[in-house]
């Protein structure tokens, strides 16, 4: 045989060959989202300008296939948001910005946020508090991505009809935050496996429910970096409870601001943000 033959590579060479870096992972993903946002920026704004010339400049079928396309860019520019957002989160970009937080004034913003959406879905939606004026030391904004993230998901898969509740407790050592759903639940096996990256449950494939597989993914990393824990509890046909739980005292994120040279602030959200407890909409 010709020593000089090109090498085809086999199951063995294959098997040697050393898995990719996580940390290399993470930073392709981001280059990679950063790379697709521009040509989808671009394809967007040209399906926009075309739809809104002359309207006998184009025909109505093609005007529903550009619609078509204007909102599948949406979903891949959302999708690629997602990917940007997973990198730097576990690539740990943006530190820890601790300040001192009532649980009344981080409800109240997350209501604000979410009623109106649950009431366009006619979802009922409800917050229950029972120490509005108990203080915790958080960071807020990595607070409210993880809320987001699961009242986003529940009103995603929630049907008309049913309900969405956000619960909120404070003892001595802890705060934590349930939030609740009557949705379609999640199937036993497939608990464990929820919170890994990419990861999405099976669906009726008429469902339109779609999804980057990057929304616990996401929640499971910022509730680590707030040394905090969350745990699902769910079953099909019955909905869906997710629970995370802080440290009430924040020591770890004073600790962090303290090595920085820096006074962790104090900086709470105004008493107009307060929600109505357990009120219904």
């Amino acid at each position: 045989m010709d020593a000089t033959m090109p090498r085809i590579a086999n199951a063995s060479t294959r098997e040697t060959r050393q898995p990719i870096d996580q940390g290399e992972l993470r930073t392709i993903l981001s280059n990679l989202s950063h790379e697709l946002r521009r040509p989808l920026i671009s394809l967007k704004a040209g399906f926009d300008l075309i739809l809104r010339g002359p309207s006998s400049s184009i025909s109505s079928d093609e005007r529903g296939h550009l619609s078509t396309m204007v909102s599948l860019c949406d979903d891949l520019l959302r999708l690629t948001r997602g990917y940007l957002d997973y990198a730097a989160i576990v690539q740990g970009a943006r530190p820890l910005i601790p300040g001192t937080f009532t649980l009344g004034a981080i409800l109240g913003e997350i209501d604000r946020q979410f009623a109106p959406a649950a009431q366009e879905r006619r979802i009922l939606w409800s917050t229950t508090l029972d120490q509005p004026e108990a203080v915790v030391v958080t960071d807020v904004m990595r607070v409210q991505q993880i809320l987001g993230n699961l009242i986003s998901n529940a009103l995603k898969y929630t049907p008309t009809g049913g309900q969405v509740r956000l619960i909120a407790k404070a003892e001595d050592e802890t705060w934590s935050l349930i939030v609740e759903d009557t949705g379609p639940g999640i199937p036993a096996d497939s608990i464990d496996k929820v919170f890994d990256p990419f990861y999405r449950l099976p669906r009726d494939e008429h469902s339109g429910v779609e999804g980057s597989g990057l929304g616990l993914a996401i929640c499971r990393e910022l509730v680590s970096q707030l040394h905090g824990r969350i745990e699902i509890n769910s079953r099909p046909g019955q909905g869906t409870s997710i629970l995370t739980s802080f440290p009430r005292g924040g020591s770890s994120a004073r600790d962090q601001a303290q090595s920085r040279g820096a006074d962790p602030p104090d900086v709470g959200l105004t008493s107009a943000d307060k929600p109505r407890r357990g009120g219904n909409r």
